[in-house]
């Protein structure tokens, strides 16, 4: 076993990465299933704009909680209750989408309740898996971790756009609630190593409050935190806004969607292979260097079609894209779990997990923007590329800006 990162070693650590490779297949199903069938029903831009709104207001109003919750409460239980609340939305979507009455408005609700209870789930997730790991072995438990997420994205988009194309969306959401009852089956062999320090006095809001002022005193923290909700704004949104992408411009279906998507975790898996034994030695030259790349990148991918037509070329710089992504996830997420204080890690991490609903918030102002680009100069089909690549201007400059000019990022090098 000597070939397999330091992690992997431990026997907890790789049961629940079996498990949760299972329950993010579900997860990125579901993601699949929500944008397409959306845009299935409503084809404008500003439809799928609508749905990152509301796949973002849950975690932004309820992920600090989430954080505290976990800091305070056992995590197991709460990832169990949470992922068998998630199946039954799963199956519920799956019914209703096989009858006649769907409408885009059931998304929106729907996607709301996953929202809901991913701002319990992902800060609980990620501060619970460091239990299961000596410390010495967190470094290379952060890319691992990342790698079940990264790795599913390759598998699970793919495998979702065929099921909807061969078998339909309703089995593709059952595979999807399957996956999640798995892992919470899983999840309930693992054990931590150390007991885990649980708050004890004050209230939810008083640990909220604490955990702010964590951030606010460690200023490295506390750049890489502010950036990252820029970041997954202003350049992420392309993912949400895939379907109509090749839907309106490329004019495919549902298999080379999911293809494109695959692209996404072809790329993003890639380094969480590549740095699984240490993790990214410099973290500011990582989070710097993906920034402009991803940036550079970005305005390519948007832009490209206006002159060629290509899905191979397309598929190409998302697989770049998704690569360069992924360089700064793990620099990010490393330094995190390497310099926060244990009581507050599910706190600080629920913060970062926050930035990741920026993402949804980013295929709203995609969305809205490309229509206006569209009804005041006339054209059709435009503007939402107009609109992205903007956002890989933004990328690039601030990956310069916090290069040349943030002393505090350069503190976690």
């Amino acid at each position: 076993m000597k070939f397999l990162p330091d992690s992997l070693q431990s026997t907890q650590f790789r049961n629940y990465f079996m498990g949760n490779m299972l329950s993010y297949h579900g997860v990125q199903i579901f993601i699949f299933a929500e944008s397409w069938i959306v845009h299935e029903l409503n084809e404008a831009p500003e439809a799928l704009g609508l749905l990152g709104l509301y796949a973002s207001i849950p975690i932004l109003v309820f992920n600090l909680f989430g954080g505290a919750l976990a800091d305070r409460f056992s995590k197991k239980l709460i990832l169990s209750v949470v992922q068998i609340c998630m199946a039954t939305v799963y199956f519920f979507f799956a019914y209703l989408y096989s009858t006649d009455y769907i409408q885009d408005w059931h998304v929106y609700i729907i996607a709301g309740i996953i929202s809901f209870t991913q701002a319990f789930d992902n800060p609980t997730r990620i501060s619970y898996f460091p239990s299961l790991l000596e410390k010495k072995h967190l470094s290379s438990g952060v890319v691992v971790d990342l790698f079940a997420w990264q790795g599913t994205r390759v598998t699970a988009p793919l495998l979702a756009g065929f099921i909807f194309a061969i078998f339909g969306g309703s089995v593709a959401l059952i595979l999807a609630g399957i996956t999640t009852i798995l892992f919470v089956c899983i999840l309930a062999t693992t054990k931590p190593l150390t007991k885990l320090e649980k708050l004890k006095k004050g209230n939810t809001l008083i640990d909220i409050l604490d955990g702010l002022k964590y951030i606010y005193n460690n200023k490295p923290i506390l750049i890489l935190l502010t950036m990252s909700f820029l970041v997954y704004l202003a350049g992420y949104s392309y993912i949400g806004m895939l379907p109509y992408i090749t839907v309106q411009i490329y004019e495919v279906g549902s298999a080379i969607t999911g293809l494109l998507l695959m692209g996404v975790g072809i790329g993003a898996v890639l380094p969480t292979i590549i740095f699984s034994k240490s993790g990214i030695p410099n973290k500011r030259i990582g989070i710097c260097l993906s920034l402009v790349c991803t940036g550079i990148l970005s305005v390519l991918f948007s832009l490209s079609p206006l002159i060629i037509q290509s899905i191979p070329m397309a598929f190409i710089l998302i697989v770049l894209i998704g690569f360069s992504n992924s360089i700064y996830v793990i620099a990010v997420m490393s330094a995190i779990q390497m310099y926060v204080d244990d009581k507050f890690r599910a706190r600080i991490v629920g913060v970062f997990v926050l930035s990741f609903s920026f993402m949804s918030l980013g295929s709203l102002w995609v969305g809205f923007l490309g229509g206006l680009i569209d009804s005041v100069f006339s054209v059709e089909k435009v503007g939402v590329l107009v609109a992205l690549s903007f956002g890989g201007f933004v990328l690039f400059t601030v990956g310069i800006l916090v290069y040349l000019f943030s002393d505090s990022v350069k503190k976690i090098s």
